[in-house]
């Protein structure tokens, strides 16, 4: 599959949550939002597989990690791209690790250990990810009215600039897909795409 097209799908979906950011309650809606936009965005001959004579959807959610990562248990990756290239190194429960072509975390009004958490597990050695995203969007309205119980105060100071951001992305391949919804003006929304230190706006 074209990692092209998963990035055009973030990049949608990114723009899309500008414009209107309550589409979603959670962060979880967001993956299924997410989930459906990058589906219909592949041509239907690529949505499926065949692996050991069983049809697999290309698209998975929460699919488990390859490995620890480094944490007591193996977790859940939000949104995946299985490669369509057969493992390396088949084991007896390989559906369960197969390889990644893309991997796309989600963050809503995520902390900063949050987004620091993702870029290591995206980045380590035996995630088996050939490009790894985030997607990290904020959703503010102003403090005692908040249109949401979820929106952060646009006062929060837990908010990262996209300049703060790329300085943890620095000798990262993770690329990060950054957008800001602010309600009440006093940060500037708009979407920007990091990736290795370099802040690109997009719109």
């Amino acid at each position: 599959m074209d990692i092209k097209i998963v990035r055009q799908a973030i990049a949608e979906f990114c723009v899309e949550f500008i414009s209107s950011p309550y589409l979603c309650y959670t962060e979880h809606g967001q993956h299924a939002l997410f989930y459906t936009q990058l589906y219909n965005l592949l041509p239907e001959g690529e949505r499926y597989m065949t692996y050991q004579h069983q049809q697999i959807c290309i698209l998975q959610k929460e699919y488990p990690t390859n490995a620890t990562l480094g944490k007591p248990r193996r977790q859940h990756w939000d949104v995946t791209v299985l490669s369509t290239l057969p493992p390396e190194k088949p084991r007896k429960e390989s559906y369960d690790y197969l390889p990644l072509s893309a991997c796309i975390e989600f963050g809503l009004n995520a902390t900063q250990e949050h987004l620091e958490d993702d870029i290591e597990r995206l980045g380590h050695a035996d995630a088996n990810v050939k490009q790894g995203f985030i997607v990290h969007l904020y959703r503010l309205s102003n403090a005692g009215c908040k249109f949401s119980g979820r929106d952060w105060s646009s006062n929060s100071k837990q908010i990262l600039t996209p300049q703060q951001v790329g300085k943890l992305t620095a000798g990262q391949s993770v690329e990060i897909y950054y957008g800001m919804a602010d309600s009440t003006g006093k940060y500037k929304s708009g979407v920007w795409r990091i990736n290795g230190g370099n802040v690109e706006s997009m719109l």
